[in-house]
């Protein structure tokens, strides 16, 4: 395992806005829960205004990657409301102040006392331009290298930082050429080269000058709080410089910051990038990084200063471009020597600037120029809403998570969950509230779960003596053995001839070696039936065929959560497309085509497509279902279809019922019902690992968070 060199945290504040690009009215959105107690998406101003925090990683590498995933999150959430987020800094079409939309904080009556005070000294416009926070601390090992390689470090890390914060006021210019992104507003006239968010006269920026120590810590305690006494500013919050000093605590109250050594300081310059989703690339986390290691090392007396809101306002000269390139050209030693890990990022910025390409803020301009600013954003924001929904099912970059895994990550992230994944082919992944942690395997195997009853589930005859024991009705069968004489084979077959049966092995699952002969069984059929499912075990049961849909009831510590339908394995006719051609569509679309998922075309299908007298040439017409397999498991191609509503309370009972008595935590019970407005069913079995995929999002129906329900059971988050 690779040392921690530092951390990285990444804050964006967003405005929820409308497709026309009018500020948000609605209430924060109910799938993130409690703002206040959520630690990735929360409110920073006014209802309207978002903020979206990664947890404290160890790499720009991950953390772009979180970041990517809490964006993703809350896109596609806010998609479901018609919402986007502006992915600009100056602020988008807001209300008149009657009208402005307050933050809705409940009994936290302290943030909206605090909230309406800062309405009342700096109107509500300022507070709506929005930014990127970036969060960095040093770890020791890294320290202690600074130390050994370069010279005048000071000897204690809290001097550090102070360092860092001094050197970073005079060099934030430098910054500002590779994070401003906002030249332009809405029906304003003023513009700018770079930055109207770091201006001197549109800025975000305190009413009074501040005198603010950066001496040391003791004296910055005291400066802000002679600030403070003499009314200028109400807390340490209110301190809008560029780069702050911060304790570990959420609220990072002076005292706080007093009796503790600092746990890391806040860069507070970048804008909003507008062409990167995150609005903030990994390029960009790279180079801030870089920047305040430089302002350790080098001499503090020897830093070329400039003012950072004149380069915002007018951007740089030739004299700049070239300090610029030094700095960079710097950054490639700084990289090799404490093996950071940045090549591909400065190698990257030197060619932009020795090309003179474009900044951020001039390629903005011009599309704007040609599109118009509203349009120009709306445009940008859409993409990124569109970026999202392709990645609604997915986790970036593990291709090799199962499904259900990848829904519980989404879940566990919109109420604040951090997430680990110890093993991606076993689906292996450990969540973290801050306060506990629990591994999950499949998203169904958890602690919560004895080691024994996947077994017992998996054993389709010792499960069906449990429920017949229990009085659970469930069909009657008859187990073989491969080593079995042929005259007992025979004898079972011709037993059965005539009977309508399924032929199934003993312990597997996804719907593998099953036959199912709901017509007269023929001796040929359940010699062939049997057979196909002695290649998958060498136990095979011949169970009685119960006529009827097949439900997949979903419990959750006792209670029944979601009920699907497991519609079979179909295609739709358009009129014009054979079977195959509506097949390959079918596994195009985006529930298939995200989770690659198949249907599976085997002689099974093509028998039973001949027993209807079709074939895969076949062109069905306009809006007929076509039926491809006997067995419904999603995995082989079925289809979940959202039913909980209308299910019978009486049916949901029976569910809650049989998990109780194997004591499962987590369980998917497979039902047979013909009629619901009757009390006859048939239990097929129970899994120990139901996939989520077609309870939480069914292809037809209403889903359910099945993975919030999950992270409840694990005390993750609370009821």
């Amino acid at each position: 395992m690779e040392e921690e060199l530092y951390c990285i945290g990444i804050e964006r504040e967003g405005l929820r806005c409308d497709k026309e690009g009018k500020l948000s009215k609605k209430s924060h959105p109910q799938a993130f829960s409690d703002r206040m107690k959520n630690d990735f998406i929360t409110t920073d101003w006014g209802e309207a205004q978002m903020e979206l925090r990664t947890p404290v990683c160890q790499d720009t590498v991950t953390c772009y990657e979180k970041f990517n995933e809490i964006t993703n999150v809350v896109l596609c959430e806010l998609n479901n409301e018609n919402e986007l987020i502006w992915p600009y800094s100056m602020p988008c079409i807001l209300p008149k102040e009657e009208d402005f939309p307050w933050g809705d904080y409940g009994e936290f009556i302290q943030e909206h006392q605090y909230e309406m005070y800062l309405y009342k000294k700096y109107g509500y416009k300022m507070h709506c331009m929005s930014g990127i926070h970036v969060n960095f601390s040093i770890k020791n090992i890294l320290f202690e290298n600074i130390k050994k390689e370069y010279k005048n470090i000071p000897l204690k890390l809290d001097d550090a930082y102070f360092k860092i914060m001094r050197v970073f006021m005079k060099k934030a210019w430098i910054l500002m050429y590779f994070l401003g992104a906002s030249p332009l507003q809405l029906d304003e006239k003023e513009t700018s080269k770079i930055s109207l968010r770091n201006s001197e006269k549109s800025g975000f920026i305190n009413t009074k000058k501040l005198n603010i120590s950066l001496a040391n810590k003791d004296e910055y305690i005291e400066s802000i709080k002679e600030s403070i006494n003499e009314d200028d500013i109400k807390t340490a919050k209110e301190v809008y410089l560029p780069i702050r000093a911060k304790s570990e605590h959420k609220n990072n109250t002076l005292e706080e910051l007093e009796n503790e050594t600092i746990n890391h300081i806040e860069v507070r310059i970048c804008d909003i990038n507008p062409f990167d989703k995150c609005g903030i690339s990994k390029q960009q986390m790279d180079i801030v990084v870089l920047f305040l290691i430089k302002c350790l090392i080098e001499d503090e007396e020897k830093v070329s200063k400039y003012n950072y809101k004149q380069v915002a306002k007018e951007g740089i000269n030739d004299e700049q471009r070239e300090n610029i390139i030094q700095e960079l050209n710097s950054y490639q030693e700084i990289n090799e020597t404490l093996g950071l890990d940045f090549e591909e990022s400065i190698e990257e910025y030197l060619k932009k600037i020795c090309a003179n390409e474009k900044t951020i803020a001039e390629k903005f301009s011009e599309l704007a120029q040609e599109e118009g600013l509203l349009n120009t954003i709306l445009k940008l924001a859409n993409k990124y809403s569109e970026e999202a929904e392709k990645m609604r099912y997915k986790i970036t970059g593990h291709p090799n998570l199962e499904a259900s895994t990848q829904i519980l990550i989404k879940d566990a992230i919109s109420r604040g969950i951090d997430y680990k994944i110890i093993d991606e082919k076993k689906s292996f992944v450990e969540f973290n509230n801050g306060k506990i942690k629990e591994c999950v395997i499949q998203a169904s195997k958890t602690s919560k779960d004895s080691y024994i009853y996947p077994f017992i589930t998996d054993d389709k005859m010792y499960a069906k003596r449990i429920m017949m024991e229990n009085e659970i009705d469930t069909p009657v069968c008859v187990c073989m053995n491969k080593k079995m004489s042929k005259e007992k084979i025979n004898k079972i077959i011709k037993a059965n001839i005539g009977k309508k049966v399924v032929v199934k092995p003993r312990s597997t699952n996804y719907g593998d070696g099953i036959t199912i002969i709901d017509n007269p069984a023929t001796e040929e059929a359940l010699t062939n039936a049997i057979e196909y499912a002695f290649s998958f075990d060498l136990d095979v049961l011949i169970e009685e065929y119960v006529q009827g849909n097949e439900y997949r009831f979903l419990v959750i510590d006792g209670k029944c959560i979601h009920v699907s339908w497991r519609r079979r394995t179909n295609v739709v006719g358009d009129g014009v497309s054979t079977i195959q051609q509506l097949i390959d569509k079918k596994v195009k679309s985006p529930l298939y085509s995200r989770f690659e998922r198949k249907i599976v075309i085997n002689q099974l299908m093509l028998d039973y497509l001949s027993e209807q007298g079709y074939s895969l040439e076949y062109i069905p017409a306009k809006d007929e279902r076509i039926y491809l397999h006997k067995i419904s498991n999603v995995s082989k191609g079925g289809e979940g279809i959202g039913v909980n509503d209308i299910m019978p309370d009486y049916f949901k009972k029976i569910a809650e019922k049989l998990v109780k008595i194997f004591n499962a935590k987590i369980c998917g019970v497979d039902i047979i019902i013909d009629d619901l407005n009757s009390t006859n069913y048939k239990v097929i079995e129970l899994n120990d690992n139901p996939g989520i995929l077609s309870n939480e999002y069914p292809v037809e129906g209403k889903g359910s968070k099945v993975g919030i329900e999950i992270l409840k059971l694990l005390k993750l988050i609370e009821d």
